[in-house]
């Protein structure tokens, strides 16, 4: 992930030398549903996901090299929470469980924009930094599961929108992101004790993060690179006037 930052950064300060780019920075925020992919759970009728929701939180900064093309790094806290039904017995009874986590998350994205519309897509970089976990039938509430689940992972992330209103240097946008794990959540050690389902399964599947959230950002444009007019021409950064 470092290398990848490393070069997104070179890759930004070499645009800014030949192009006519602008600087912002902005604040996000998403709800939506979330879901913990795994194939095993589709076939097994006592044990069933529910649907479940989540949300996420940060803030952006993004070059633009043109009003088309832009490179943004997001930084999120988001919150993942999967609920789960359940049955022990021919009467059905059923069981809630429930895993969470809290994440922070490092996102690289290019963004195209058309007509006040806009696409991303890029990686995304998570850090699971709190764990809970409930179960009526146990009668726990809020248990600490971070044994059960890796510290980190990542995912392949698009997105989608339009600019609502705004100003000269200032944006609204609103759209939809989603997010897949490319990777399996669970640990070692969740999966010998096939964390998060009540049995065994023939053969083991790897359970990942999806979530699908309606997003809100606000953008400022803070300043621009420009070229001296000395011989050996210097980039600098210009910000924008109040005005």
């Amino acid at each position: 992930m470092k290398k990848i930052i490393i070069a997104f950064s070179i890759f930004i300060f070499s645009q800014s030398l030949y192009s006519q780019s602008w600087l912002d920075v902005g604040a996000r925020g998403g709800y939506g549903v979330v879901f913990l992919v795994n194939k095993n759970f589709y076939n097994d009728r006592n044990f069933a996901p529910k649907l479940s929701f989540g949300y996420m939180y940060g803030g952006k900064i993004g070059v633009n090299f043109n009003e088309e093309h832009a490179a943004t790094i997001d930084v999120s806290s988001s919150a993942f929470d999967q609920s789960f039904t359940y049955s022990l017995d021919s009467n059905k009874t059923n069981y809630v469980r429930n895993i969470g986590f809290n994440a922070i998350n490092v996102l690289l994205m290019y963004r195209r924009t058309v007509n006040s519309s806009y696409f991303e897509i890029g990686p995304q970089y998570s850090m699971i930094n709190k764990t809970r976990g409930s179960d009526n039938l146990t009668n726990t509430k809020n248990i600490d599961i971070s044994e059960n689940l890796v510290k980190s992972y990542v995912s392949a992330v698009i997105g989608f929108g339009g600019y609502i209103m705004g100003t000269e240097n200032f944006g609204v946008t609103l759209g939809c992101r989603i997010s897949y794990s490319l990777s399996d959540i669970i640990s070692a050690t969740g999966q010998q004790s096939d964390f998060p389902s009540i049995r065994r399964y023939e053969v083991y599947k790897s359970s990942n993060p999806l979530t699908a959230m309606m997003m809100i950002g606000f953008d400022y444009d803070v300043g621009y690179f420009t070229k001296t007019r000395c011989k050996k021409k210097k980039t600098r950064f210009m910000l924008f006037s109040k005005g």
